[in-house]
């Protein structure tokens, strides 16, 4: 019923804002001083009696704006400009018989140079925007979001959904590339996911998320890219913040962090230190059920209870030199110590051909692990000319480290109680690093008549060097097991160029680009003394159409070709114990993934619409099959369970993706701001594990609104709803899902300070559900229990100058190797 409610509620808010016609056109020009049309002016229509916002408009290059209100009443106008006085019309009463109203024209009187020296921007960003090319989520204007992870945050953000391995997916679709600052994170998988918990929101300045990226960027990510950018003050003088929070769901976590910005003419310093600690659960239950040629032959039931702190200290320093009006040196070293541990509790009961309990596993699990990421970058900016003509440079060295001690340690009784065989106890010691080393350099050329040519070239190498070593545990001592022990080396080249040309036209602009890159990879798996080699060269065009229809409506289309490669981890064969019935392992073997992208949009005003379709061969999805399918010549124990699942990653033949996306900004009141974003796709998948086929898809929706509200007094609230209707992906298909988050905050020191509380997934809802099926073989239901539900307070403290100065944006080179490096 809470579900209905919230739909009906929408549905009844979203009808009142468009359910008027227009009655009348209002239009009005505005001018300087020297009666020269203003390009670009910023004019609002009012209502006359309290001043709230109707609509607004942005004047044409002949001054004029144009406004068509929904009602006949009377109104006001205002008008503003950069570097200008705002200046009011004069009230006027619109009535239904008029078609149309001519204003006299608004003259705007420049400011004095002492008024521009002394002007603070006080405009706050929607939560939600959407650009030409990407949406982008300000965090730091999110109420809801103070006192988070980057995980939280992605998880509310429009489009993004996350499965019971943490694995992110886009408008549906699996293969989007992570990045922080622009350069890709260097994991994927639990490992990903385990970093972006310790990621505090409150060092997070907004996250952009792009589904079609130019040739510019690296092909991977077959739908598309999301860049999380953190804060980085762009103020003159010594600035800064400092924030603390404390939250409690059904665990605590608690955040502390600070920036600090120093600048002047000649050099900017810049960095930031966060420390985060939150205890998280995930309490999964799963039921499974095993065939052989389509006969079933036994279950399980599994209840897995697990808590696991996280511990994580993420640091940024960095500085900006200027050497000269035109030329910019600069480096930055990012850096990121995670200490996580796991503590699970496993009781699976066992059942027999006619799914009757026959007897009983206890498990308990503990992990306990350090992931230490550093990496140091150097930059260079010139720029040759005032036309825009300038030159970029990136060179990224990285050091990925982990170190991993866990072990599984199991029981095993029948119903009665009695002990049916010795204990199983597993030791785990797993050492990892990674080193990537690359760099970029990227040439703009501005050329006549609206025209841009740009080109550019990378080249990295990245080598890992994964050694795990597992032991058998007995009263006698331990002995290592040859099964899973193993060592596995990983080497790639990879090199890239691309040129782009772009022109604007009266009523057009267009892009076309094309990007080529060469890939060799080399591995060596130390037992069996196996080695893989791959090489390839791939080319990957792009083009993009947009054409202004009126001033208030564009259409546009475009088209890129992609490739996402397969993350380090996913190649790493090692076998590795989940519980003694559930493994994961990787394929050294497994292609990547390209997929064809088109997309087609709409916006009208500020309502957008996206048509997109996508087509990938060797889809990439992980999948759960009994081991013997997936490992004949795996050795099951005498005496143990066997229905021993693994969960593997494969090549699909082909996925098909075909979605409609609507972001709405609606501005109810004066008081109340709503965005609303609704996603509805359909998937479809098609390949063959084993010989069990696969043609199937489904359609899903994802619908989420935002909504603010400006009180008095220096309070404001937000309310956010989302809803996820499911969907398939591959052998998956995931249950609805929805949540509600409110939240309230109170300025306080003048505007220095800024206290926030919220409550996030109010009635414990927004948790995933899902069945796979192997057809013939193997159906699997599974629900996951996390702490969702999470109580934060959180302060804020600003200090220092708030003289702005332009911001430098750095794009390094490392943007792809470091989202797949995961697993190290």
């Amino acid at each position: 019923m809470r579900r209905d409610i919230l739909l009906i509620l929408s549905v009844v808010m979203s009808l009142s804002a468009f359910a008027q016609t227009p009655k009348g056109k209002v239009t009005i020009t505005i001018t300087t001083e020297q009666k020269q049309a203003l390009d670009g002016a910023t004019v609002e229509l009012l209502h006359s009696k309290d001043s709230a916002l109707v609509k607004t408009a942005i004047t044409d290059k002949t001054g004029l704006a144009e406004f068509e209100p929904a009602v006949a009443q009377t109104y006001l106008v205002r008008a503003s400009n950069v570097g200008h006085q705002p200046q009011y019309s004069q009230p006027f009463t619109l009535t239904t018989e008029q078609a149309s109203l001519t204003l006299p024209a608004l003259s705007l009187t420049a400011k004095a140079a002492n008024q521009l020296a002394g002007v603070t921007v006080t405009a706050k960003k929607p939560f939600i925007q959407k650009l030409n090319d990407r949406i982008v989520v300000n965090v730091d204007n999110s109420i809801v979001s103070a006192g988070s992870t980057a995980l939280d945050v992605l998880e509310r953000s429009p489009g993004i959904t996350l499965d019971q391995n943490d694995a992110i997916s886009l408008r549906g679709r699996a293969g989007v590339i992570i990045m922080i600052d622009g350069k890709p994170t260097p994991m994927t998988g639990a490992d990903l996911a385990n970093y972006l918990r310790g990621l505090p929101s409150n060092a997070i300045e907004r996250i952009d998320i792009i589904t079609n990226p130019s040739a510019k960027y690296d092909a991977a990510g077959n739908s598309g890219i999301i860049d999380i950018r953190l804060k980085k003050d762009q103020r003159f003088g010594t600035n800064g913040t400092l924030t603390a929070g404390f939250g409690h769901g059904e665990l605590p976590k608690a955040n502390a962090g600070g920036t600090f910005n120093y600048r002047n003419k000649k050099v900017n310093v810049f960095g930031n230190y966060n420390y985060s600690y939150r205890e998280n659960l995930n309490n999964l239950i799963i039921n499974r059920n095993f065939y052989k040629d389509g006969a079933f032959v036994g279950s399980d039931d599994k209840d897995n209870y697990a808590e696991f702190p996280v511990s994580s200290h993420t640091a940024r320093l960095g500085a900006d030199f200027f050497p000269s009006k035109n030329t910019t040196l600069g480096f930055v070293v990012n850096s990121n110590f995670t200490d996580f541990k796991r503590d699970a509790n496993i009781t699976t009961i066992v059942n027999d051909t006619k799914n009757e309990a026959e007897s009983k596993i206890i498990s308990t699990g503990s992990d306990n692990n350090d992931f230490n990421n550093t990496v140091a970058n150097i930059n260079l900016k010139h720029k040759f000319d005032s036309t825009g003509r300038e030159l970029t440079a990136d060179v990224d060295y990285g050091v990925y480290s982990s170190r991993s001690f866990t072990r599984t340690a199991s029981s095993f009784y029948n119903l009665n109680g009695s002990t049916r065989r010795d204990n199983d106890i597993l030791d785990g010691d797993q050492d990892g690093e990674l080193t990537l080393r690359t760099a970029k350099v990227d040439y703009v050329n501005p050329l006549p008549k609206g025209a841009k040519f740009e080109a550019g070239f990378k080249t990295s190498y990245v080598s890992s060097d994964n050694d795990a070593k597992f032991f058998k545990v007995f009263s006698s001592g331990r002995v290592v097991d040859p099964t899973k022990t193993n060592q596995f080396l990983y080497k790639e080249y990879n090199n890239a160029a691309y040129v782009n040309y772009s022109k604007e036209f009266k009523k057009f602009n267009v892009q076309l680009g094309l990007r080529g890159e060469q890939t060799n990879l080399k591995t060596h798996q130390v037992k069996g003394s196996v080695d893989f080699k791959n090489d390839y060269f791939q080319l990957f065009p792009s083009a993009y159409f947009n054409y202004k229809l009126t001033d208030d409506q564009t259409v546009g289309v475009s088209v890129s070709r992609r490739i996402d490669r397969p993350g380090y981890n996913q190649l790493n064969p090692f076998l590795f114990q989940i519980d003694p019935g559930i493994y994961s392992t990787g394929d050294p073997n497994l292609k990547p993934q390209t997929t064809w992208s088109y997309e087609a949009n709409y916006t009208v005003k500020n309502i957008n619409f996206t048509l997109g379709y996508s087509h990938t061969i060797n889809a990439q999805n992980t999948v759960l099959s009994p081991i013997l399918d997936v490992i004949p010549n795996f050795e099951i124990e005498a005496g143990t369970d066997s229905n021993i699942t693994v969960q593997i990653p494969v090549n699909l033949k082909s996925s098909d993706y075909i979605g409609l996306t609507a972001n709405a900004p609606i501005r109810v009141s004066k008081w109340w701001n709503m965005i609303n974003n609704v996603n509805v796709y359909y998937n479809y998948f098609s390949g063959n594990l084993g010989g069990a086929q696969l043609d199937n898809g489904a359609p899903a929706a994802t619908i989420r609104s935002n909504n603010t509200f400006t009180l008095k007094k220096g309070w404001t609230a937000e309310l956010n709803a989302n809803l996820n209707t499911g969907g398939r992906y591959g052998y998956m298909v995931l249950d609805p899902q929805w949540g509600l988050a409110v939240g309230g905050q109170k300025t306080v020191m003048q505007g220095k300070g800024t206290f926030r509380f919220s409550l996030t997934d109010i009635f414990w809802t927004n948790l995933p559900k899902a069945t796979v099926t192997n057809p013939g073989r193997y159906v699997e239901n599974w629900h996951a229990y996390r702490d969702t539900r999470v109580g934060t307070l959180s302060f804020t403290y600003r200090f220092g100058n708030n003289k702005v100065q332009a911001a430098r944006r750095r794009t390094t080179a490392s943007e792809e190797e470091r989202q797949r490096a995961g697993g190290n």
